[in-house]
């Protein structure tokens, strides 16, 4: 029986890998590509490229013009027809091991399901057992509470924290790995743009707990803290990619990637030593990449922080709305029927800046009872710090705003990725290493791998 971990390291490119490499040639991420195969991958999805979109077509084996997929927390009713890869595969009495991975929840449960722990973007922590679940209910609380800046812990999050440690779920790994951050950042408060990053070293911890218990043919695991890193220094550590002089970048934040680099550097180090032990094949997929960008002039960034002060200033009933995780600047809400979805949406085209611009925009059209909304940023609204509703200006901590300031975006996503193979079926997929490999053949490949028929809607395997 073959044996696959498919580790999720989402959005780093050819540059980031090859600059890595050569930087550290003793490193897992040298070992990979010099004993297994490293390929480029293009993604042909429409639109925007967001990972929460390129994923599910990693995960499905068709792109986002078949799968719709457009949003986080979107209903996902309309893509049943394109199974993801963990539901066929235990669908045909295959073991499963899901970690994370984006557009995961709900978490499906059978008896080939070991365990399945959705992404931290989910409604709810459901997961496919307590230790799960409570660990599911830790990271929300963290995630929604630190959403676009670091904050401080609050005591609630100690006591979970501490009681995860307790029960053994949270290692003493993770713990003195925590600890050390949180002093760096009490002597040193840039420490906190790298908080983030700690989030791996918790996960990863426990998904090798799970990954030795169970042993399951199929497993993944998602990690999303080099592409955060990417996206806000970029610059600092390619300075050249913006005509920057090296003796003007910022030093601690051009070490930034490289220390989240060292944390996936050394969870691959375990998988590699576990592929060669006890025979599994490691797949190190990205779906995409990032490369520089130029926003021009930074603008302060507005942030929902209190969703009932927000409703009811709309003159909504709070009790028809509920507001869905999703990543800054977008949000996701949820209504209980489609005449309160429509009275929303009317509502959200009255809230405008003092220049009549307006602040709430739809990227998508709604899906079922679910409406995904982008908050445009304003510099007339950071000015003033006022939101028009009609011909009424309010201050915008009356709607539960907050304005924020962060490190500006230098890096963003392109359609074109990595993805890495090591293991005992090198001669079948060698063929490739020149090749760009589009993201929608990997499903059918895995599934070919397990002598699994491969669904008509999906294109060819690799092999």
């Amino acid at each position: 029986m073959k044996k696959i971990i498919l580790y999720e390291l989402n959005e780093v490119p050819r540059k980031l890998f090859n600059f890595y490499v050569e930087k550290y040639p003793n490193s897992s991420f040298s070992k990979i590509s010099e004993k297994g195969i490293l390929f480029n991958t293009i993604t042909k999805d429409t639109g925007e490229l967001h990972p929460w979109s390129t994923w599910p077509t990693v995960h499905r084996g068709v792109y986002n013009s078949v799968h719709n997929i457009r949003y986080i927390n979107q209903d996902l009713s309309a893509a049943n027809s394109y199974k993801p890869i963990w539901e066929i595969l235990s669908e045909n009495k295959i073991n499963v091991g899901v970690f994370g991975s984006l557009q995961s929840y709900p978490p499906i449960s059978n008896k080939y399901i070991k365990f399945f722990l959705p992404d931290t973007f989910s409604p709810s922590p459901a997961a496919s057992n307590e230790e799960l679940f409570n660990f599911q209910k830790f990271n929300l609380n963290l995630t929604s509470d630190n959403k676009a800046i670091s904050r401080d812990f609050k005591l609630h999050q100690m006591v979970m924290f501490l009681k995860l440690l307790n029960k053994g779920t949270i290692s003493f790994n993770s713990l003195f790995s925590t600890s050390l951050h949180l002093f760096k950042e009490s002597i040193n408060s840039k420490y906190k743009s790298r908080r983030s990053i700690i989030q791996n070293v918790i996960s990863f911890d426990l998904f090798k707990k799970y990954l030795i218990k169970y042993k399951p043919e199929f497993s993944t695991y998602f990690t999303n803290h080099v592409a955060g890193m990417m996206h806000r220094y970029w610059r600092d550590l390619f300075p050249e990619d913006f005509n920057f002089n090296y003796e003007d970048k910022n030093k601690f934040h051009s070490k930034s990637i490289l220390k989240a680099m060292h944390l996936a550097e050394n969870n691959l180090r375990f998988l590699i030593n576990l592929a060669d032990r006890e025979g599994y094949e490691i797949f190190l997929v990205s779906s995409m990449g990032q490369q520089a960008i130029d926003r021009g002039k930074y603008i302060p960034e507005m942030v929902l922080r209190e969703f009932e002060k927000f409703v009811k200033i709309l003159q909504l009933n709070i009790k028809n709305y509920k507001l869905l995780p999703a990543m800054q600047p977008d949000y996701c809400i949820e209504a209980i029927d489609q005449t309160s979805l429509e009275e929303l949406r009317q509502k959200l085209l009255d809230l405008k800046d003092i220049e009549g611009k307006n602040i709430f925009l739809e990227r998508y059209e709604p899906v079922g009872l679910k409406l995904n909304l982008f908050l445009e940023r304003s510099q007339a609204l950071v000015n003033s710090k006022l939101i028009k509703i009609k011909d009424i200006n309010y201050p915008v901590e009356k709607l539960g705003i907050e304005i924020i300031k962060r490190d500006i975006g230098t890096g963003y996503h392109i359609p074109n990725g990595i993805m890495a193979y090591y293991g005992n079926s090198k001669n079948s997929l060698i063929k490739y290493r020149n090749i760009e490999i589009e993201t929608n053949k990997i499903c059918p490949t895995f599934l070919k791998m397990f002598d699994i028929e491969i669904p008509k809607y999906m294109g060819s395997p690799l092999i």
